[in-house]
């Protein structure tokens, strides 16, 4: 019976090593792959008509990546709350990146207008960005501090976002 229990656990723990790193991200006890990486830029339509490329609009800045939807109910309390927030973010320098993900203009403009959200919105109407964000879900916040590398990844906005993003890493850690 040992000897099968053994052989379960080996199986198991083989079987969690061989999983490709982009699914990994899906179980927390693995750890996010995007983690210590660059974040991937990229150059999106926004709300307001023209193409915006991300690393410029963060302008070298830390930034606060939110991926979101409007049929998402918590994604819907999630930008309430950055909205209001918005000013205290923007003033502690750190950049918001609204990201709608899989919805046309005139959805997230109906809805941003019905709102009064008065924030820059990115569309990602063909959810381009899926793949090279790992995302499994809305809402997802990626923390990118001002070197451009992803800090962590979360589904809710975590209250110590600002120790994440403006603290200066040590240089032995990721």
């Amino acid at each position: 019976m040992k000897v099968f229990i053994r052989l379960v656990l080996m199986g198991g723990l083989l079987c969690v090593a061989l999983i490709p790193s982009s699914v990994r991200g899906e179980f927390p006890f693995l750890g996010n792959p995007l983690v210590g990486q660059a974040a991937a830029d990229f150059t999106l339509k926004t709300l307001q008509g023209p193409l915006v490329n991300m690393t410029q609009f963060r302008d070298n800045k830390s930034a606060i990546i939110f991926f979101w939807a409007t049929w998402c109910p918590h994604c819907r309390a999630a930008l309430k709350e950055l909205d209001k927030q918005s000013e205290q973010i923007e003033k502690s320098g750190i950049k918001l990146i609204l990201v709608d993900v899989g919805e046309s203009a005139k959805e997230v403009s109906a809805y941003v207008a019905k709102n009064h959200i008065d924030l820059t919105v990115f569309l990602d109407e063909d959810s381009s960005l899926g793949d090279p964000y790992a995302i499994i879900g809305v809402p997802t916040f990626v923390l990118v501090d001002q070197e451009g590398m992803v800090r962590s990844v979360e589904h809710a906005l975590p209250d110590n976002y600002k120790d994440i993003l403006l603290t200066k890493k040590n240089p032995t850690t990721p």
